[in-house]
């Protein structure tokens, strides 16, 4: 596959200059089991990251070494030049984790001090601080509100206000969108978006393609401790799929033998779902008229067919052999 050499030749070269975050030669293992196998990339100023893989690929495993909590067993991580277990570094990191990571006691406002004192804001500025970035998550009007009371997107708002407060040159999300509604997830993305045009290093995991399709400027897909993919989305599925449309075909039923044996000759393969099942078919020999057919008369109750332009979703699958989404 010439797209995937072309791709691979590239992993790991994004300038150094202005770099925020370094990974160099990362490597880690739990026991024997190797978790990172030598994972190099740079993330520089005002850029968002996706970092995506299935799970047991190491995303975890390497978001917890940026951030300090693990040490390499090889390897260098650098945040502005330091290393993530120095008080520089940690000044400049912003963490959201997957879970809620607030007191449900406190109202917004208090939690935002809390949290903003423990990031060394200064007492002085504190409260402008604090206003700023209620305005910037419009959480003005839950500002005196406990948070315990709030929905699960206005808290993902305040966790992500509360990551970015003391102005960090590097922010880190695990999951940021998980379980929350369509106006929470705009919300969540406007900010995120503000953090980093105004010049913030954004690198976040998720299993939302489409959320890493529209907010990153790169993606990147970790398989079995490796970078096997790196670069702007675009790029990459014009690259992996220059004339080609993805065909999902679903079925009312699992297929038998017969059936089973259609599917493979069209070059479809199966999701978990035994009655779903997708494929990559050159634009200019597509044929569903033909295809539906073929498939009727091997005993195939189709559903539906679906026809439609390669996204990440795509990628991931292409790349790694593993459907996250259909």
């Amino acid at each position: 596959m010439q797209w995937l050499r072309d791709a691979l030749s590239k992993v790991g070269r994004e300038p150094a200059e202005n770099s925020v975050l370094v990974v160099s030669g990362a490597t880690y293992a739990y026991g024997p089991r190797e978790v990172l196998c030598g994972v190099d990339f740079r993330v520089g100023q005002g850029t968002t990251i996706s970092l995506l893989g299935p799970n047991g690929a190491g995303k975890s495993t390497l978001m917890r070494a940026i951030c300090g909590r693990l040490a390499l067993r090889s390897g260098q991580i650098l945040i502005n030049g330091r290393p993530p277990k120095s008080r520089g570094a940690r000044r400049q990191l912003g963490f959201v984790p997957q879970n809620i990571a607030l007191y449900p006691h406190l109202t917004v406002e208090e939690n935002l001090s809390f949290f903003g004192c423990m990031a060394g804001v200064p007492r002085r500025q504190l409260k402008d601080a604090v206003l700023k970035v209620i305005k910037q998550a419009s959480l003005a009007e839950r500002a005196r509100q406990i948070t315990g009371t709030l929905s699960g997107g206005y808290q993902r708002r305040l966790n992500i206000a509360a990551a970015v407060l003391h102005k960090p040159a590097l922010l880190l999300l695990d999951e940021p969108t998980v379980g929350i509604d369509v106006d929470a997830r705009e919300a969540i993305h406007a900010l995120l978006r503000s953090f980093r045009d105004a010049g913030g290093a954004v690198v976040l995991t998720t299993h939302d393609l489409e959320q890493a399709e529209v907010l990153s400027d790169r993606v990147m897909i970790l398989s079995q401790g490796r970078i096997v993919l790196e670069g702007a989305p675009a790029e990459l599925l014009k690259g992996a799929f220059p004339n080609e449309k993805e065909v999902v075909v679903v079925l009312a039923e699992a297929p038998e033998a017969r059936g089973l044996d259609a599917l493979r000759a069209m070059n479809l393969r199966t999701t978990q779902a035994a009655t779903t099942w997708f494929g990559f078919q050159p634009a200019q020999h597509l044929d569903v008229r033909r295809l539906t057919d073929n498939l009727s008369s091997a005993g195939v109750f189709i559903k539906e067919i679906r026809v439609r332009q390669p996204d990440l979703s795509s990628l991931f699958s292409k790349t790694v052999g593993e459907r996250l989404s259909v």
